[in-house]
């Protein structure tokens, strides 16, 4: 299984030393965090009325840990077109371990996503080509993003470009990405040899994606989980143990200890009403969202990091 994903993505995955990327496919450097170039993917002559154009809706960046950095705006693509955006992160020189992207309700398809990081060093890049042998739903694409070294038969390689769509639009089934920006970059021999498919999650929604690429649990949580909130007020269910337990499996959880557990990533976030500190999270029941508070450039703001249909309410 292994081997045929790699063959189905093709050399780039195998290695990016094998592929010399077109220099203009590597943005430069950003004064305030990550940069990120998105191209779209572009149909052959004859066929302009598939367009494999749409918009981006947001880029969000998050940090080695996991932990939430930052995000931009997003842009409108042309087919063949490109979007680069620098991520306005909290701490602009922290490296960006984690790229998400997600798109708007007009699907574009995207042939490759190149990211440099504040320090000048080049963090890594995905292709179209990955969710094509990933089970995501694709399209070919006409443009070459570099070419393949001589000792590998030279020649241009050209990705295949992969969909996304908020309002999933013809069975489009996913309307965000995230990628672990060095499983694809310095490491993307090592990613190649085990499961070149598990350093990139998707998401049916366009908010930042929380879990993490390559680390998440071996059991896929049903949709009704996914969906639901539960705030406990028993003193004995604190969110900590919950979220720090091997073994323990369900909704997202709010404790009698002023703490979230998402359990999705096993990652706990203090309330914003227990500690007013940077990061910590506040539930919106009638919105039905978990917003989370993060000092970006000086100021701060709330961002919406998950949305659920059910918020349930025990021993109050």
């Amino acid at each position: 299984m292994a081997a045929a994903i790699v063959d189905a993505i093709g050399i780039f995955s195998a290695a990016l030393t094998t592929i010399g990327f077109f220099q203009s496919n590597w943005p430069g450097n950003a004064p305030e965090g990550a940069t990120v170039n998105i191209k779209a993917g572009l149909p052959e002559l004859g066929n302009e009325g598939d367009s494999l154009g749409g918009s981006i809706n947001h880029v969000y960046a998050f940090d080695e840990r996991n932990g939430y950095s930052g995000q931009s705006d997003g842009c409108d693509i042309d087919s063949g077109g490109i979007c680069t955006r620098t991520v306005d992160q909290s701490v602009g020189g922290r490296r960006a371990g984690y790229i998400s992207v997600s798109a708007n309700n007009d699907a574009v398809c995207i042939a490759w996503i190149t990211v440099q990081q504040f320090d000048g060093t080049r963090g890594g890049a995905w292709t179209g080509d990955i969710g094509y042998g990933c089970g995501q739903d694709w399209y070919n694409s006409v443009e070459p993003a570099g070419r393949f070294k001589d000792e590998q038969g030279g020649g241009e390689y050209v990705p295949k470009c992969t969909w996304l769509d908020a309002d999933h639009t013809n069975d489009i089934a996913n309307a965000a990405l995230k990628f672990d920006v060095s499983a694809y970059g310095e490491n993307v021999v090592e990613t190649a040899n085990n499961n070149a498919c598990a350093p990139t999650i998707y998401g049916p929604d366009n908010g930042p994606l929380a879990g993490q690429p390559g680390k998440r649990s071996t059991r896929e949580r049903p949709s009704w989980m996914t969906v639901q909130l539960i705030v406990s007020n028993h003193t004995t269910q604190p969110a900590a143990e919950l979220c720090n337990s091997a073994t323990s499996w369900g909704p997202d959880f709010v404790g009698p200890d002023g703490n979230f557990c998402d359990m999705e990533s096993k990652t706990l976030a203090p309330l914003c009403s227990a500690q007013d500190v940077d990061g910590c999270v506040e539930v919106n029941e009638s919105e039905g969202t978990l917003t989370k508070r993060l000092n970006i450039a000086r100021r701060t703001t709330n961002v919406v990091h998950k949305s659920y249909k059910k918020i349930s309410k025990w021993g109050q």
